[in-house]
């Protein structure tokens, strides 16, 4: 009986996981459609999670009855266990076929971009991964804690892969005239005009040294290491464009 109610809790367990996973990809797919889940009936997450929670059931039921069962009814469970697991497996196989036929690529990528946060002189680290993730941001675009962007999968619109998307994926925000970022200690926001030390101070942004306007809508290169990867640097400071180092320290 202990071993059937174990094997119960860890399904619940899986399951609760699987939909706090599914929520957080929907919080961050307003904007920037870091998740393709509008382009079929459910997504790939909550088709697995879906199968999981059939195959879950019928596993729980093989545990508790398969003694009383009659051979019908075993028949008619397990086959009903290879009917779940096949059409979850084919669900997956086609919209993935599908989603690499019409993206940008015509397949998944792997970019990155390293990057600092300076806000009047003290440099921001992102919030730390919660919960059981090791990952700042979705499946598409996150960081690990390493102040580095990543660009993992299948990106369907360039967007996806701009210097606006990854503060949204984060939590985050950024415009062409302020920013929002999330740390251990609370969103820090910032915009032109707002001060440091005492003095109106501006946000500037730079591209391997070199600075941009309107940062949000950048497109990181297509690189997987850096260099030739970009490198970019958010100051946010009272000092003057020629006084500031716009290179990574």
């Amino acid at each position: 009986m202990k071993r059937r109610t174990c094997i119960f809790l860890l399904l619940v367990l899986l399951l609760l996981h699987i939909d706090a996973s599914m929520a957080h990809e929907d919080d961050v797919n307003e904007e920037f459609m870091l998740d393709p889940s509008g382009l079929y009936p459910i997504t790939q997450l909550e088709a697995v999670g879906y199968g999981s929670l059939v195959f879950g059931f019928l596993i729980l039921i093989i545990l508790l009855f398969h003694k009383k069962m009659g051979q019908s009814a075993k028949k008619i469970v397990y086959g009903t266990l290879v009917i779940s697991v096949s059409a979850v497996t084919i669900y997956m196989i086609m919209t993935t076929i599908h989603l690499n036929s019409i993206s940008v690529e015509k397949g998944p990528v792997h970019w990155h971009a390293d990057f600092e946060i300076w806000v009047c002189g003290n440099e921001l680290r992102l919030a730390s991964p919660k919960g059981l993730s090791n990952k700042q941001g979705v499946i598409l675009l996150h960081a690990h804690d390493d102040n580095r962007i990543h660009v993992e999968g299948v990106v369907t619109d360039r967007k996806q892969a701009s210097l606006g998307a990854f503060f949204y994926a984060v939590g985050g925000s950024l415009t062409d005239d302020g920013m929002k970022f999330p740390t251990d200690n609370g969103i820090v926001a910032v915009h032109n005009g707002d001060t440091c030390n005492e003095k109106p101070a501006m946000l500037y942004v730079f591209v391997n040294g070199k600075p941009i306007d309107d940062p949000r809508y950048y497109e990181i290169s297509h690189h997987e290491t850096i260099p030739p990867g970009d490198r970019v640097k958010f100051v946010f400071t009272e000092k003057s464009l020629e006084e500031i180092n716009p290179n990574l320290k």
